[in-house]
């Protein structure tokens, strides 16, 4: 178990995203300078389908969601995950959710940093989440893998043995 609820950084950008778009003054608590803004951030193009949903399959396409509402999807399967016995399909799907993770906050940091050139003190915390997530997942997997190959060995030396 991770031991993280990590949805926790999600739940304000959704509340800053829907206070942003229906009060026209609203000032977020992370709204702290003209390049540190989360409702900036929050209300870009990138904000919704990374970006990438809305020009390809159209901005009132069901999967062009707030990225939040996709993060909060993910941080909830894998909080689901991480209450069940963890056998291998198990912490290979951890591994493979929480590696996705980190390749999306790396290509959402990229656009943070280089192409809205703002610091969004909400999306770090969840980038840091995510890497939080990460770490165990890794280390399990490479446990796991570890195992299973001194399990095949024995098994090869025991077939030898019996030739």
């Amino acid at each position: 178990s991770s031991g993280i609820n990590a949805e926790w950084p999600l739940r304000p950008g959704l509340w800053i995203e829907h206070q942003v778009y229906t009060h026209s003054n609203y000032l977020a608590f992370c709204d702290l300078h003209q390049y540190v803004s989360c409702s900036r951030v929050l209300t870009s193009k990138y904000s919704k389908g990374f970006g990438v949903v809305g020009p390809y399959l159209g901005e009132e396409n069901t999967l062009n969601q707030p990225n939040c509402v996709y993060g909060i999807l993910f941080y909830l399967i894998y909080l689901t995950l991480d209450t069940v016995p963890q056998h291998f399909a198990v912490i290979q799907a951890k591994f493979s959710l929480s590696c996705s993770s980190v390749l999306m906050s790396l290509y959402l940091g990229y656009i943070l940093a280089f192409i809205l050139q703002d610091l969004c003190l909400v999306c770090l915390a969840t980038y840091l989440v995510n890497l939080g997530l990460t770490v165990p997942a890794v280390n399990n997997f490479s446990e796991m893998m570890r195992s299973s190959a001194e399990d095949i060995w024995q098994k090869e030396e025991v077939m030898q043995k019996n030739k």
